[in-house]
C-alpha cells in the first residue's frame, strides 16, 4: 500500500488541471566543477546507434552486463533532458529493453529509467524542431501506453508518473549547451495527437484486480480528461462503461469512486454526450450506478460523499432521458421517486429505511435534481404507472398552497422553500397530463384555482425570486402564477372533457378572466415576458374550455370581450421585439375564435366594439402567420350580417377598402405558392389557372378516395379558399376602391371554384389514365369536362383583357383632359398677361386718370344724402383720408330664439296644422352685433305659428320664418358654450329655432311648440392680417401707419381696448384687412386679463405679425422685465396654450421702435438669438419655452415713429397674402382632380359591372 499512498488525488480541479511551470533552481542546482564537466564530456561519447546494435545480441552474461552498463550511461547521460532528435531512438531503445525484461528481470530498473526520461523536458535547438519531429515524438508518447502490457507492476507505476508529470514539469537545475526546452503544453499535445488515452483505457483491463495500479493509470486518465480530444479517445475506447465499473469497486479510500466519477463527469462535459449516455446504458452500468448511489446516500455523510451523490444523480437524470436505459427494470427509477417523495407523502417505504434529510444545501440540491428525474421520468409512458403508485401526484400538490403561512419543512429557509414550491409545481406540468386520473382525483383543479386566487390577492407576500424558476418573480407572485398557469395548460390541452368540465363548475373562467385583466393591468406598469406568457397561457386555457360550448361562450363574453379588444390594438412594432407579443397576439385570436364566434350574443358584443375594424387593421399587416388565422375568423363569422356590414364599411392606410386589401393578400399568396401569372396579373395557362408550383412538381399517384388529393389538400394550407369565401359573403360587385389590375386579380377569385373543381378533375383522369385505359364513352366525358374547364380560363382572360383595355382608354382620356386643362391655365395666364399690359397702358395716361378721377368724385357727390344727420360722426369717402373704427365694438351677444308654435289639426277630416315658422341666422356683410342690440333691444326672436286646419284648407300653411341678418365671422354657442353653428360666408345661414310640427293624428292632432333655446353670437374678426403683441408695442401706431383705420394711440399700456379693424390700400387697387389686437399679458391663454375675449379673435385671421418692442417689455414695476427675445417667445407659449393650431398659421415678425438709441446692437443680438434659438433656450425659465417655435416667413425692423421699413413691411404682407392664395388655389385644384378621378372610377366599375 506504499504505493497507493503516492496515488494521492489531486488538489482542485482548477488547479491540477492548469499547473504553472516554472524552472526550479534551489538548492538542488549543481555547481559545474572540474569532475563534471569530465564526466561531461565523457558522456558527449554515448552513441545510441551502437546502443542499439548492442542491445540487440543476446548471448553471454558478460554481454547482459555490458547491456544494463551501457543502458545507465544512457539514462545518466540524459539526466537533464531529451533532445527532439534524439527521441526516436530513445523510444527504440525502450522497447529493446522491455523486450529484454521479459527474460531478465534485471532490465526492470533501466527500463524504469528510461520511461523516467519521458517526463524529464524534451530539448529543441531550433523552434522549427517542434513541428519537424512532430511525428516521432506523438508515437514515442503513444509508445508509453503500449508499454503498460508490460508485466511489472513497477514498470506502468512509472509510466504513469511520467505521464502525469507532463502537467508539472520542473526544469533540470542545467541544460545541455546550446539546447532550450519545449513548449510547456508540447507533450501534452503529442499526446492527444498520438492517442495515448485511448491505449491508457484499454490498459484498465490489465489491472482488474491491482488496487494501485488501477488507482494511477485513473490519475493519470484524470489529467488527460482536461482535454477534448483526449475525452473523444477514451469514449472511442468504451472508457465510460468501463469507469462506471469501479464505481463500486472495493476501495477503502474511496479514491476509485472519486477519481472514476471525476472522469466520468468530464466525459458528459467535453465529449459526446449521446455516446457517453449510450454507454452507460447497459443494465450492467445502471445497478453500479444504483448501488453507489444508496451507498452514498445511507453512509456517505461527508460533504465530498454528498457532493459526490448529487453528481451521481446529475447522470442518473441524462441516463433518464434516453428511454433505451433501464432505470425501471433495474428499479433505480423507483428508488429516485420514493426518495423524492418520501417526505411529503410521509409513508414507511424499506427503500429509504435510514436515510434522514440534513436540510442542508447538497441536500437541498438533491431534492431539485430528484424532482427533475421525476419531470424526466413522466415523458415515459412506462414510467406511468410507476409514478401513479409512488404517490407523486400528492406529494408535488402538496406544495401548491398559499405561502403566508411557516412552510411545513421547518428546516428549509423561506427561499429554499420557495424554490422547491416552483419546482415542483413546474415538474408538476409535466406529470399531470400522464396521471390526470391521479390528478382529478386529488382535487388539483381545486388547489390551483384557490392558489391563483391567492396569486392576485392583495395579501402581503414579498418574493425572493433568486431561482431559476423564481425569475422576474421578486417581490410579486408573479412566478407562482406562471407555473400554476402552467399545469392548468398542460392539463386542458388534453382536451378531456372530464378536465374542462371540473374547471368550469368551478368558476374558472371567470376566475381566469380576472387574472388576465390582472395581468393585463400589470403590463401596462412594466411589460415583461413573464406578464406576455402569463397571459398567453390564460388565453389558450379559455380557447380550450369554451370551444364548441355556447353556454361557456355567454359566459366568457360577459367581461372577456373588454379585456380582449386591447390585444388586438397592441402596437405592430411589439411583433418584433422577441419577448413573446406574437405569441400573445396568437393565443388572442385563437381566443377570440373559441370563446366568441358562434355565439351570437357574443359574435354582436365584439362587433360593437370595433372587433372587425382591429381584425381588418391587423389583417393589414400583411403577417403570414397572422393572416391565415384572421381570415378564418371572418369566415366563420361572417354569417353575421354584421360582420359583413362592418367589413364593407372599414377603410385602411391611403383609403384602403376590405376588397382591395383581401385582393392584395391573394397576390400575394400566389406569389409564394408560384402561380404563374403576366405582368398585368392575367392567367397565363388557361388549362390550370390556379395551380401552384408545388402541384405542378408532383407525379401523379393514385390515392384511395378517402385520401385528398394535392388539389383538396392545398385549399386547407393556403389562404386563397378564405379569400373566396369571403368574397362569396361581400360581393364581387360595386366593391369600392378597386383598381384595374385589382379587377384583373377579382375575375380569378370570382372562379376560384370553378378552376378547383377542374383541377380535381385533371387528377382524376390523371390517376385513371395511369392506371387503366378508359372506355371511349369514358374519354369523351373526360374530355368534355377538360375542354369546359379551359373554356372557362379562356373566358375569363378575355374579360380580363377587356378590363385592362378599358383602363387603357381611361388613361388616355385622362391625359388629354389633363392637357387640356393645362392648355386652358397657359391661355388664361396669356389672358391675364395681357389685361396686366393694358391696364399698364391705361393707367400711365395722365390725362385719362385725370378725367376718371373727376367722374369717380362727380358719383359720389351724386350718392349722397341732402339730409343733414346731427350728432353722429361724419367720415369722408375720399381714399387718402378713409379709416374704418369700431366704436362701442360688442363681439358677443346672448339672444333668446324661439321657433313658431305649429297649427291646430282638424280631427273631423283628418287635416294636419300648419308647422311653426323657424328662426335662421343669415349671415350678411356690412352687419354688427351692436346694430343687431339697437334694432332688437330686447333680443327675443319669435317665428310665426302655423295656420290652422280648416275645411277650406286641410294643410295648414307653414308660420312665418324669422330672419335675423348677423355679421361674417358668426359662432353660435349653447348656454353650455357648445358650438352648434358657425357662419363665414355672406349668405350663409343656421337653423337656430325649429318650428314645432302642426296637429296631426300623431300629436292627437294637438300643435306642438317649438324650439327654444338661448343663444350667444359670438364674433371673430375675420381678417388677413392679425396683430399680435404684448401693451405699448405700437400695434396701433403701425395701423396708422399702414391703413386708413385712426386707433387711440398713447405713450402708456392698454391704449387699445377693443379690436380695431383697418385695410392696406395698394396702387392696384389690392387691398388686405388687419386687425388690431389690444395687448395680451402674460397668462392670457387662461383668460388672464380677458385673454380669451382677445385671443379669439386670432383664430379667424388668415396669418400673424407679431409686433415686438426692441428695447423689450415690462408691464410694470412689479414685473419683470423681459428682451425682445423673451418676448417672442413669451406671445408663442400664449398662442400655444390657449390653441395650438394658431402656430401653424403663417407669420410675419415685425421688431418696431428702431428709431431708439442702441436698437442696432439690439437688432444684431436678436437675429442671432432667432437663427439659433436652442442655443438660447437654457438661459430662460422652463415656463417661457413654448413645445414649439413660430417660423417667421419675414423678419422686417421697422419704426413707426420715422416710417422706417413701413413700405417694405407692406411690401412682405402682400407678398405673404398672395402666396398663401396660390396655395389654396393650388389646393383646391387638386381637390377637384381628385373628385374627377373618382367619379371616373366608379363610371369604371358600373361599365366593368355591366
Amino acid at each position: 500500500m506504499a504505493s497507493l499512498a503516492a496515488a494521492e488525488p489531486p488538489g482542485p480541479r482548477a488547479a491540477s488541471r492548469s499547473p504553472a511551470l516554472g524552472p526550479s533552481r534551489g538548492g538542488g542546482e549543481r555547481r559545474r566543477n572540474a569532475p563534471d564537466a569530465a564526466q561531461d564530456a565523457s558522456l558527449r561519447s554515448v552513441d545510441l546507434n551502437h546502443v542499439i546494435t548492442l542491445l540487440k545480441g543476446s548471448g553471454s552474461k558478460d554481454l547482459e552486463d555490458e547491456q544494463l552498463k551501457t543502458l545507465k550511461k544512457v539514462v545518466k547521460h540524459f539526466e537533464n533532458g531529451i533532445p527532439l532528435k534524439n527521441i526516436a531512438q530513445i523510444t527504440e531503445i525502450l522497447n529493446l529493453c522491455a523486450e529484454k525484461m521479459n527474460e531478465q528481470e534485471a532490465f526492470t530498473e533501466p527500463l524504469c529509467g528510461l520511461i523516467k526520461l519521458f517526463g524529464l523536458p524534451f530539448l529543441k535547438q531550433k523552434s522549427s524542431d517542434e513541428v519537424n519531429y512532430s511525428v516521432e515524438v506523438s508515437q514515442s508518447i503513444a509508445q508509453l501506453g503500449y508499454l503498460m502490457r508490460v508485466p511489472s507492476s513497477q514498470v506502468k507505476i512509472r509510466i504513469c508518473r511520467s505521464i502525469v508529470s507532463f502537467y508539472n514539469i520542473e526544469l533540470p537545475g542545467k541544460l545541455l549547451s546550446g539546447y532550450q526546452p519545449t513548449n510547456a503544453n508540447y507533450k501534452i499535445q503529442m499526446a492527444e495527437e498520438g492517442g495515448l488515452a485511448e491505449a491508457l483505457v484499454s490498459s484498465l483491463a490489465l489491472v482488474e484486480n491491482q488496487l494501485t495500479e488501477t488507482l494511477w493509470i485513473l490519475k493519470t486518465l484524470q489529467h488527460l480528461s482536461t482535454s477534448e480530444i483526449s475525452c473523444r479517445q477514451m469514449v472511442k475506447a468504451q472508457a465510460a462503461s468501463r469507469l462506471c465499473l469501479y464505481l463500486n469497486g472495493a476501495d477503502p479510500s474511496g479514491q476509485l469512486m472519486f477519481r472514476s466519477s471525476d472522469i466520468l463527469w468530464s466525459l458528459l462535459e467535453k465529449a459526446s454526450k449521446e455516446e457517453v449516455v449510450n454507454q452507460l446504458s447497459s443494465l450492467e452500468c445502471v445497478l453500479a450506478l444504483k448501488e453507489v448511489f444508496v451507498h452514498l446516500v445511507t453512509r456517505g455523510f461527508r460533504h465530498d460523499d454528498q457532493q459526490l451523490r448529487n453528481d451521481l444523480l446529475v447522470i442518473a437524470t441524462l441516463l433518464a432521458e434516453n428511454p433505451a436505459v433501464p432505470m425501471i427494470e433495474s428499479g433505480f427509477a423507483k428508488l429516485l421517486i420514493v426518495l423524492a417523495t418520501f417526505t411529503e407523502v410521509k409513508l414507511p417505504n424499506p427503500l429509504v429505511k435510514g436515510f434522514k434529510l440534513t436540510y442542508s444545501n447538497e441536500d437541498f440540491e438533491m431534492k431539485k435534481l430528484l424532482f427533475n428525474i421525476i419531470g424526466i421520468l413522466s415523458k415515459d409512458q412506462s414510467a406511468v404507472q410507476l409514478l401513479s403508485e409512488n404517490h407523486v401526484m400528492p406529494a408535488l400538490l402538496y406544495y401548491v398552497k398559499v405561502n403566508h403561512q411557516k412552510p411545513g419543512f421547518l428546516d428549509w429557509s423561506a427561499a429554499q422553500y420557495e424554490d422547491l414550491q416552483l419546482h415542483a409545481i413546474a415538474v408538476l406540468a409535466s406529470v399531470a397530463p400522464a396521471l390526470v386520473d391521479k390528478y382529478l382525483s386529488c382535487q388539483a383543479n381545486t388547489l390551483l384555482l384557490v392558489f391563483l386566487e391567492w396569486c392576485i390577492g392583495q395579501d402581503p407576500f414579498f418574493s425572493l425570486g433568486h431561482s431559476f424558476h423564481g425569475t422576474g418573480g421578486r417581490g410579486n407572485k408573479l412566478a407562482q402564477m406562471r407555473y400554476s398557469l402552467r399545469v392548468l395548460r398542460s392539463v386542458v390541452a388534453l382536451y378531456d372533457d372530464a378536465v374542462s368540465i371540473n374547471l368550469c363548475d368551478q368558476g374558472a373562467i371567470s376566475q381566469l378572466l380576472d387574472i388576465l385583466k390582472f395581468a393585463a393591468d400589470k403590463s401596462k406598469e412594466k411589460e415583461g415576458t413573464i406578464l406576455l406568457e402569463i397571459q398567453a397561457d390564460v388565453l389558450f386555457i379559455l380557447s380550450v374550455l369554451c370551444e364548441h360550448d355556447v353556454h361557456r361562450k355567454e359566459l366568457f363574453s360577459c367581461g372577456g370581450i373588454d379585456i380582449l379588444i386591447p390585444f388586438f390594438k397592441m402596437d405592430p412594432r411589439n411583433l418584433y421585439s422577441g419577448l413573446g407579443h406574437s405569441c400573445l397576439l396568437l393565443s388572442a385570436l385563437d381566443c377570440l375564435w373559441s370563446c366568441v364566434v358562434g355565439c351570437c350574443i357574443a359574435e354582436d358584443s365584439f362587433i360593437e366594439k370595433q372587433g372587425i375594424f382591429l381584425l381588418m387593421d391587423l389583417l393589414a399587416l400583411k403577417e403570414k402567420n397572422l393572416c391565415n388565422i384572421i381570415l378564418g375568423i371572418l369566415v366563420e363569422s361572417s354569417d353575421n350580417p354584421k360582420t359583413t356590414l362592418h367589413m364593407s364599411i372599414w377603410r385602411g392606410k391611403r383609403d384602403q377598402t376590405a376588397a382591395n386589401l383581401l385582393i392584395q393578400l391573394w397576390r400575394q399568396e400566389e406569389v409564394d405558392l408560384g402561380v404563374k401569372r403576366d405582368q398585368y396579373g392575367r392567367i397565363v395557362d388557361t388549362k390550370r389557372p390556379i395551380v401552384t408550383s408545388f402541384q405542378k412538381r408532383q407525379k401523379v399517384i393514385p390515392v384511395p378516395a378517402s385520401c385528398p388529393s394535392f388539389a383538396i389538400m392545398e385549399i386547407s394550407e393556403s389562404i386563397r379558399a378564405k379569400v373566396y369565401s369571403l368574397f362569396c359573403k361581400l360581393g364581387f360587385e360595386n366593391l369600392p376602391g378597386l383598381s384595374a389590375k385589382d379587377f384583373v386579380t377579382l375575375a380569378i377569385i370570382q372562379r376560384y371554384i370553378d378552376f378547383k373543381i377542374a383541377e380535381v378533375w385533371s387528377e382524376i383522369c390523371a390517376e385513371i389514365k395511369e392506371e387503366f385505359r378508359p372506355v371511349t364513352a369514358d374519354e369523351r366525358a373526360l374530355k368534355v369536362i377538360s375542354a369546359i374547364s379551359e373554356n372557362t380560363g379562356e373566358a375569363v382572360v378575355a374579360l380580363q383583357t377587356e378590363v385592362l383595355e378599358i383602363e387603357d382608354h381611361h388613361k388616355i382620356q385622362e391625359e388629354k383632359e389633363t392637357y387640356n386643362e393645362i392648355q386652358a391655365t397657359q391661355t388664361q395666364r396669356e389672358l391675364i398677361n395681357k389685361s396686366w399690359e393694358n391696364f399698364l397702358t391705361r393707367t400711365s395716361n395722365y390725362e385719362a386718370l385725370k378725367k376718371a378721377k373727376i367722374l369717380q368724385e362727380t358719383l359720389i357727390d351724386a350718392s349722397r344724402t341732402k339730409l343733414k344727420i346731427y350728432n353722429e360722426q361724419d367720415y369722408s369717402t375720399d381714399i387718402p383720408n378713409l379709416h374704418i373704427t369700431y366704436s362701442n365694438f360688442i363681439d358677443d351677444l346672448r339672444v333668446y330664439v324661439r321657433g313658431g308654435t305649429g297649427g291646430m289639426g282638424y280631427p273631423n277630416l283628418g287635416g294636419e296644422g300648419g308647422r311653426g315658422g323657424d328662426v335662421w341666422f343669415i349671415a350678411r356683410e356690412r352687419t354688427t352685433l351692436k346694430s343687431i342690440r339697437e334694432k332688437y333691444p330686447q333680443k327675443r326672436f319669435v317665428a310665426g305659428t302655423g295656420a290652422n286646419s280648416s275645411v277650406k284648407a286641410l294643410k295648414g300653411e307653414k308660420g312665418k320664418d324669422c330672419e335675423v341678418y348677423v355679421p361674417l365671422g358668426i359662432s353660435v354657442l349653447d348656454d353650455d358654450g357648445k358650438q352648434i353653428g358657425e357662419l363665414n360666408a355672406a349668405g350663409e345661414r343656421f337653423l337656430a329655432a325649429r318650428g314645432g310640427l302642426g296637429g296631426c293624428l300623431a300629436t292627437n292632432f294637438l300643435p306642438c311648440k317649438g324650439q327654444r333655446r338661448a343663444v350667444h353670437l359670438d364674433l371673430k374678426l375675420i381678417a388677413d392680417i392679425g396683430l399680435v403683441g404684448f401693451p405699448n408695442a405700437g400695434k396701433s401706431s403701425l395701423l396708422r401707419k399702414i391703413s386708413h383705420a385712426k386707433p387711440e394711440v398713447a405713450n402708456y399700456a392698454f391704449t387699445t381696448i377693443q379690436p380695431e379693424l383697418g385695410k392696406i390700400m395698394y396702387p392696384d387697387y389690392k387691398q388686405i384687412s388687419v386687425a388690431d389686437l389690444p395687448g395680451l399679458i402674460e397668462g392670457a391663454h387662461a383668460n388672464k386679463g380677458m385673454g380669451h375675449k382677445f385671443l379669439k379673435h386670432v383664430e379667424r385671421t388668415k396669418q400673424l405679425l407679431l409686433v415686438v418692442d426692441i428695447s423689450g417689455f415690462q408691464l410694470s414695476i412689479k414685473t419683470q422685465f423681459r428682451t425682445a427675445f423673451e418676448t417672442i417667445l413669451l406671445l408663442t407659449k400664449e398662442l400655444e396654450l390657449y390653441k395650438e393650431e394658431l402656430l401653424t398659421k403663417p407669420a410675419l415678425l415685425a421688431i418696431n421702435k428702431m428709431d431708439l438709441p442702441c436698437a442696432k446692437d439690439n437688432l444684431d443680438e436678436l437675429m442671432t438669438q432667432l437663427e439659433n434659438p436652442q442655443d438660447f433656450l437654457h438661459l430662460l425659465e422652463e415656463e417661457m419655452i413654448p413645445a414649439n417655435t413660430l417660423e417667421f416667413r419675414e423678419v422686417i425692423p421697422i419704426s413707426t415713429y420715422t416710417g422706417e421699413g413701413i413700405e417694405e413691411l407692406k411690401t412682405c404682407l402682400r407678398k405673404s397674402i398672395d402666396e398663401q392664395a396660390e396655395q389654396v388655389n393650388e389646393d383646391y385644384r387638386k381637390k377637384k382632380l381628385l373628385l374627377l378621378q373618382t367619379s371616373k372610377e366608379e363610371l369604371m366599375n358600373r361599365n366593368w359591372h355591366s
